[in-house]
């Protein structure tokens, strides 16, 4: 039997966002860590992981203050059809999520849910703003789908 080779030539930017698939691989991922390594080891985890791939995104806002942050995350919830709000509030970068884009596709998609899920999002965001020198809050009911997260400067 002959087999025959098709190369396919692709690039990102020729497919969907994608991104919203992700969510699942991490409800999974987290479910994985909590079981076989406990909490405190995936929230170690979770810090590296927003204090290495965010290094960018944490330089960026050294240089370029809270906008930075804005920008990204209006670029995330936009491509993901998320419903949100952004303004700033006494001194502080106010996003207030309606519809979690991820928390809704992974219900829609009937993918598991971990109630770990939206704390993973905190921690995260509390290692880049650490490393850029902000701070942050995150309220929160998990699964709910809504949130308000708020960033602020450090003052000494």
């Amino acid at each position: 039997m002959d087999k025959k080779l098709i190369v396919l030539d692709q690039k990102a930017s020729d497919n969907a966002y994608l991104h919203k698939d992700f969510h699942g691989a991490l409800c999974y991922a987290i479910k994985y860590l909590v079981d076989q390594f406990g909490h405190a080891a995936t929230e170690s985890y979770l810090k590296q992981v927003g204090r290495t791939v965010f290094a960018p995104l944490a330089e960026r806002i050294k240089t370029s203050g809270l906008s930075a942050l804005e920008t990204h995350f209006r670029d995330v919830f936009e491509k993901e059809n998320g419903n949100f709000t952004v303004a700033y509030e006494d001194g502080q970068l106010v996003f207030r999520i309606e519809k979690c884009p991820a928390i809704a596709h992974l219900k829609q998609s009937n993918q598991l849910f971990t109630e770990r899920f939206c704390e993973s999002t905190v921690i995260v965001n509390a290692a880049i703003c650490q490393l850029a020198g902000i701070r942050c809050s995150c309220e929160y009911q998990p699964g709910q789908g809504k949130c308000i997260q708020k960033f602020w400067k450090e003052t000494k």
